[in-house]
């Protein structure tokens, strides 16, 4: 039986830290969904979704790791043409019913920190459970953004994020300002 774990995310953009929790969590025997957040439930503001959602697609297969690893758009669906969040709770209820089996939530420290402000936290933990992977590649997506708007080159950002990424970012002129 195959089993899944959910890592939702800003992905603004996706670097190699959220790449080395795919590929951990992949290791150790699951199939990753990686759903972009099409409304930050704490209101953070993003790059405009398809651009994430695409930057994720390029990524997973820039790493190889699509074989294990899919980007899930079902956010979107989940909107409703509303100005409201989104929720991981109503994300995983969602997912467990088109997958047929309960996936688990992939989270890193930084979630654990702030888990107790998550909508339903308790409900996710009972109904579905966490996987929770220390980070080995500290990347943060704010310093991306802060290199690309001082004009780094793709060999620069090379260092954050697979080129196709980079190369993604700059034609499209995300994160200038």
């Amino acid at each position: 039986m195959t089993r899944y774990a959910v890592y939702g995310g800003s992905f603004n953009p996706i670097h190699y830290g959220h790449l080395t929790m795919v590929g951990r969590a992949a290791a150790l025997g699951y199939e990753v969904i990686v759903v972009p957040a099409y409304r930050h439930a704490f209101g953070k503001q993003s790059a405009p979704f398809d651009h994430r959602v695409r930057m994720c697609e390029l990524a997973l297969h820039a790493d190889d790791l699509h074989p294990q690893a899919r980007v899930c758009s079902i956010e979107r669906s989940l909107a409703h043409d509303s100005d409201q969040p989104v929720y991981t709770y109503d994300v995983l209820v969602a997912l467990r019913q088109h997958l047929q089996a309960a996936p688990c939530l992939l989270i890193g420290p930084d979630i654990v920190r702030e888990w107790e402000r998550w909508y339903h936290h308790e409900k996710i933990e009972r109904e579905f459970g966490r996987l929770c992977l220390p980070v080995t590649r500290a990347i943060r997506s704010t310093e991306i953004r802060h290199q690309v708007r001082a004009g780094a080159s793709i060999a620069a950002l090379s260092h954050y994020l697979p080129e196709p990424v980079a190369t993604y970012i700059l034609a499209h002129g995300l994160y200038r300002d």
